[in-house]
């Protein structure tokens, strides 16, 4: 996407004289959106900060969270299929599906409430794992590593051995 913000533009869309571009910084702690005065040249931005240019005139409670599952996990599904997939040591909220809190911090759903990971299972023909493979020189499958704790000394073996045929 292109953007030249000195002249207010990101994309297709230019500030004008009803709005302008802001920019707005997540935070964790109020799981909000809030504006900052900051230049981003002057600020401190590491691997958990989450920025966004919003429009001025926007309404701040339609812009999706700064991050997914509370930082605790992953979105899996859409819609009303959606829910997080917790880390370990987290689990779903008992009723918002959408968040992940700590392990035994909330009380186990008493059967009312239906369970979007349960009820979307049949949707996926997917599984939760990765599958990494190897191409030979002739764009062939020659090697498969399952998961992701495989040894990568014997991955660079591998690949060695193939690019040496």
């Amino acid at each position: 996407m292109d953007y030249d913000i000195s002249n207010g533009t990101i994309g297709n869309w230019t500030a004008d004289d009803s709005w302008n571009w802001v920019l707005h910084i997540w935070n964790d702690s109020d799981e909000t959106w809030d504006p900052t005065e900051a230049s981003i040249s002057e600020m401190d931005i590491g691997f958990d900060t989450h920025l966004a240019w919003i429009a001025s005139n926007a309404n701040l409670s339609m812009m999706p969270p700064g991050v997914d599952c509370n930082g605790r996990g992953w979105v899996m599904g859409t819609g009303a299929s959606a829910h997080c997939m917790c880390d370990d040591g987290w689990d779903r909220g008992s009723d918002d599906w959408m968040s992940c809190v700590p392990e035994g911090s909330t009380e186990v759903n008493d059967g009312n409430l239906t369970d979007p990971h349960e009820e979307s299972l049949g949707e996926y023909e997917i599984g939760h794992s990765t599958v990494t493979f190897i191409i030979d020189k002739e764009q062939r499958k020659r090697v498969a590593y399952s998961g992701i704790h495989w040894d990568v000394g014997d991955f660079l073996q591998d690949v060695k051995a193939l690019a040496e045929e």
